[in-house]
């Protein structure tokens, strides 16, 4: 059985992107939330990332993935480079402006959302108006037609990676990533 993880990024060495925008606009977590995993289309304009120190209180652009704004997902050339044949068939790459010089960014949205993977009964969730509350999903494994990487129809804010993504990412050395919170399946 194929290990499924949270998509996530680590703060305890690396740096993280928040967004810079004006009070009266919505945040790139809002925006992404009401897309419900659908693409955006042409009125997308670029948001402007401000990079925040990390737990040691250093500021640097080491690292390649940032998870900070999820379900928006930052990251770099190099991961778009390693992964672009996972990603760009499963998302939209989006342009973000940072302050980097020498290192290019982009904004990555997931919208491949799978249905059927949710397990109501052993999962903890709320029922909401506007959808679920999921404290703690359980997936069933048989239902996860992907091999690497996706959302699920139920959950508007959680993205998952299968182990051969995590594979992919240790294999071309990318920073940021955080593959320690494994996800239940049956």
């Amino acid at each position: 059985m194929k290990k499924i993880y949270l998509l996530r990024s680590t703060s305890k060495n690396t740096c993280s992107f928040i967004q810079d925008y004006p009070e009266d606009e919505e945040s790139i977590q809002g925006r992404v939330r009401d897309q419900r995993w659908k693409p955006f289309g042409d009125d997308y304009q670029p948001i402007k990332l401000e990079l925040r120190r990390n737990d040691f209180g250093k500021k640097n652009y080491q690292f390649d993935f940032n998870s900070f704004l999820n379900p928006f997902f930052v990251i770099s050339e190099s991961a778009l480079t390693a992964l672009a044949d996972i990603l760009e068939p499963r998302g939209q790459l989006l342009p973000v402006i940072t302050e980097s010089k020498r290192k290019k960014f982009y904004g990555y949205y997931p919208t491949n959302p799978l249905s059927g993977c949710f397990d109501k009964e052993k999962s903890v969730y709320e029922e909401w108006p506007n959808g679920l509350m999921i404290r703690k999903p359980f997936l069933i494994a048989q239902n996860i037609t992907d091999e690497y990487l996706f959302p699920i129809e139920e959950d508007i804010s959680r993205v998952f990676v299968t182990d051969k993504f995590k594979q992919r990412v240790e294999d071309a050395n990318l920073l940021g990533f955080d593959f320690s919170f494994e996800i239940p399946t049956s």
